[in-house]
């Protein structure tokens, strides 16, 4: 979604995303994993591993 060239230790903004890309990245994890998450935790998230916990633990409470 962001790219090949999309760094893990940055957040999502910074690689290049926006609110319409969060959008479609939590409609996709939601697809892939059953997991919903709220595209503004994809915004917000600092980088790529802090994401991926919040999408195993399906997001906010």
């Amino acid at each position: 979604m962001l790219g090949d060239e999309a760094d893990p230790n940055e957040g999502f903004i910074a690689n290049g995303g926006d609110s319409l890309k969060a959008v479609l990245l939590a409609d996709r994890i939601f697809k892939l994993t059953g997991q919903e998450l709220d595209y503004l935790e994809i915004l917000e998230a600092p980088d790529a591993a802090t994401l991926f916990r919040a999408a195993l633990a399906g997001g906010r409470d």
